[in-house]
């Protein structure tokens, strides 16, 4: 799958797919099914009170495409009023994993404020873009935070989870191999699911680590899910963008230090 974009142009925020998220506020938990993989459609979406970000995927066999996307705020009149639409850089035909930022921060929502997001694949078509297949609707709720100009993370599993657990994400400062670090961000995961979830807010410019802690087995060592980089860190990107973090359960290592004392996903 081609991500089309370098990792300074990225831009996304908040988005997942992965069952219901703990209570942490780096995430938000928006699952978003669809019936094949490249079926186009939301892949994921993110909604924070000044931005929205929607991640969208499928595959084209034009030459050249875009996607365009809005969001819409519920009114006071029950209707859905326009925040914000953009069109997205125009890219190949082949698979796509394409994240649209909708920046309203001079228009901010109100937290749980009902937002209605639509988008249309788009192919050339003589002197501009004509409509590809049908557009796609979605509904969320506004989180209660802002995201506009903040870095972020978004981590996919090309398999699915041997076993219920958590992932952490953690800006690592020490030299250990094990959980350490600012902790950015923590999802649930459900056994037999793949991953899809962005981290928000997280800090720019750092290197971060995702790690996987079984909530049971025989062995419940938590186990670092190492990046397409790996062995080299994986950095985040500058301020306003997003870069993705692809891995897999079966490319875990387990940690080989002790955990920190204080670790509260450490098993007991």
């Amino acid at each position: 799958m081609q991500i089309l974009a370098s990792w300074a142009t990225l831009i996304a925020m908040l988005i997942l797919s992965v069952g219901s998220a703990t209570n942490n506020p780096a995430t938000v938990s928006q699952s978003v099914p669809r019936s094949t993989p490249n079926e186009f459609g939301i892949y994921s979406v993110a909604a924070c009170r000044d931005t929205t970000t929607v991640t969208v995927s499928g595959s084209s066999a034009y030459a050249t495409n875009h996607i365009r996307a809005s969001v819409s705020y519920l009114n006071s009149d029950g209707n859905y009023e326009l925040l914000q639409q953009v069109t997205s850089f125009n890219f190949g035909s082949g698979n796509f994993w394409i994240p649209v930022v909708l920046d309203y921060h001079t228009h901010p929502v109100d937290a749980d404020t009902s937002l209605q997001i639509i988008v249309q694949l788009q192919r050339s078509s003589g002197g501009g873009f004509a409509d590809l297949g049908d557009p796609v609707t979605t509904y969320v709720n506004a989180a209660d935070r802002y995201c506009f100009n903040q870095c972020s993370v978004a981590i996919s599993t090309s398999d699915r989870a041997p076993v219920n657990g958590v992932i952490t994400l953690r800006s690592h400062f020490g030299s250990w191999f094990r959980p350490e670090g600012w902790t950015q961000g923590v999802i649930s995961v459900n056994a037999g699911r793949a991953v899809q979830a962005t981290f928000a807010n997280v800090a720019c410019n750092s290197w971060v680590r995702a790690w996987f802690y079984p909530a049971s087995g025989a062995d419940r060592t938590p186990r670092m899910l190492p990046s397409q980089f790996w062995p080299d860190e994986f950095g985040t990107a500058d301020a306003g963008a997003s870069a993705p973090y692809a891995t897999s359960f079966a490319r875990g290592l387990p940690a080989t230090r002790p955990l920190e004392s204080d670790d509260p996903y450490a098993p007991r």
